[in-house]
């Protein structure tokens, strides 16, 4: 029995040029990241404050300090979710240059999007899971939901500055990049 060799791809072998789009692609994703967390916060902050009274306050009364993730805390705190932030929009940015290269295909985009914030948001709730089975169905559900939507729209913002970048050539188009 003759065994095969090693299938080689060209991803082994990126030129200079492509990694120095993919640096660019992940520095305006972190980038992307800080502003798009600024803008989630500031919603979430003032969805904090209207939902109380749009909602019936036994639905919101502890799924409020669970959801977190987008919360503006201490000096120290936020220092960190912003290194955090960044560094995931750095990740995102690279991996969603590489996932998409040229193609047009809507379910590729969006499939990549909700697969980040799925991973986030679900090690957030994996986190926070003897908290949420203390609440009752409705309060952990809405907490989930937000938490899952507040990664959604942070991604697909940065996704969409990707793209306007891509589109206006700032950035190339994985392999599209020459030496």
């Amino acid at each position: 029995m003759q065994s095969s060799p090693l299938v080689s791809t060209e991803s082994e072998h990126l030129s200079i040029a492509d990694r120095i789009e993919s640096f660019k692609a992940g520095f305006l994703g972190a980038i992307a990241s800080v502003f798009a967390f600024f803008a989630i916060a500031l919603l979430h902050q003032f969805l904090q404050y209207v939902l109380p009274q749009v909602l019936p306050q036994i639905l919101l009364s502890s799924s409020g300090q669970l959801i977190t993730s987008f919360e503006i805390g201490s000096p120290l705190i936020l220092l960190i979710k912003l290194g955090i932030i960044g560094f995931s929009g750095f990740l995102f940015a690279i991996t969603y240059r590489y996932i998409v290269r040229r193609d047009r295909n809507s379910h590729l985009k969006s499939g990549a999007i909700l697969a980040f914030a799925c991973i986030r948001g679900f090690a957030t709730i994996d986190r926070d899971l003897s908290a949420l089975t203390l609440l009752p169905l409705m309060q952990s559900t809405l907490a989930i939901a937000i938490l899952l939507l507040e990664n959604i729209a942070w991604l697909a913002i940065v996704q969409s500055i990707l793209e306007t970048a891509i589109q206006h050539q700032w950035i190339a188009a994985f392999g599209s990049a020459k030496d």
